[in-house]
């Protein structure tokens, strides 16, 4: 299913016209109440969003881009914070608010961010379930620390052409314009603590698979175009197929499963790649 995350205000035009679009869930920021961040979302907007049938799934995000901003009294901080938002815009128990890991974090690093998630578990005490925003080094240390989110949320960014196939939003593309506005694209599970939950299935239209090496440029091309997510042949899942209802290869030999678009080398293949997209 797809979504999109902004900080820019949607109005009943706008929400109105991603639902059409085919966007089932946006990501807004918290902070209205607080912080007074002209990023946030506001009830007005709220009503606006859900009434144009769109779910909504809740971010919070201060300042969180050096591995100095992580600490576990951060963390509790933060969700003490985020739960005022939550309270204020009137948020049910079962949404997720997904706290962001927004820099290419390295290995020791992860201490800090492990410790600050717990800070936000604590901070949350049960009320709402904790998300993670991050790359998939960040996601995978994540799920392996004591303080395991509840809800993840990948982005390409960062993340070396690796998906983590338990992601419950996996953010594909940034700075795109949809609807007259600026929006990072996502894929977006059923159950991933949007207000109102979404429901059905978890398939998405199309993935693209490429090998490390020359052809990456052909294969993001076609992904930009498919609006699709990418990743290696080291890192494709049988989670990852099955979801994807069309499967394409950029590149190099046959995958199975995967319709292959190929050339002789990187030019031919690139060649190949603006064929399919019939330019």
């Amino acid at each position: 299913m797809e979504a999109i995350d902004c900080s820019t205000t949607l109005t009943s035009a706008t929400a109105t016209a991603l639902k059409a679009a085919g966007i089932v869930a946006v990501g807004r920021y918290l902070g209205y109440e607080t912080q007074n961040w002209s990023k946030s979302i506001s009830p007005d907007e709220l009503i606006a969003i859900q009434s144009a049938g769109l779910s909504v799934f809740l971010i919070w995000e201060s300042n969180p881009t050096t591995a100095g901003y992580f600490s576990y009294s951060q963390g509790v901080s933060d969700a003490q914070l985020a739960l005022e938002e939550t309270a204020f815009l009137g948020a049910p128990n079962s949404t997720a608010i997904y706290f962001a890991v927004d820099f290419d974090a390295q290995a020791r690093d992860m201490v800090a961010i492990t410790n600050y998630f717990s800070g936000v578990r604590d901070g949350l005490n049960g009320q709402y379930l904790v998300g993670a925003y991050g790359a998939y080094s960040v996601i995978q240390a994540l799920q392996a620390s004591s303080y395991a989110p509840a809800k993840y949320w990948q982005t390409y960014a960062w993340s070396n052409g690796m998906v983590f196939s338990g992601y419950d939003i996996y953010q594909f593309q940034n700075d795109v314009t949809l609807e007259g506005i600026a929006v990072d694209l996502d894929t977006i599970q059923y159950n991933s603590g949007c207000w109102p939950e979404l429901e059905g299935d978890n398939m998405f239209a199309n993935l693209v698979i490429y090998e490390e090496g020359p052809d990456f440029r052909a294969a993001q091309y076609l992904a930009d175009y498919l609006k699709a997510p990418i990743v290696t042949t080291d890192n494709v899942t049988p989670e990852l197929l099955a979801c994807a209802t069309n499967k394409y290869k950029v590149g190099g030999s046959a995958y199975p499963g995967a319709q292959l678009i190929s050339g002789s080398d990187r030019y031919e293949t690139m060649s190949a790649v603006l064929k399919f997209m019939g330019k």
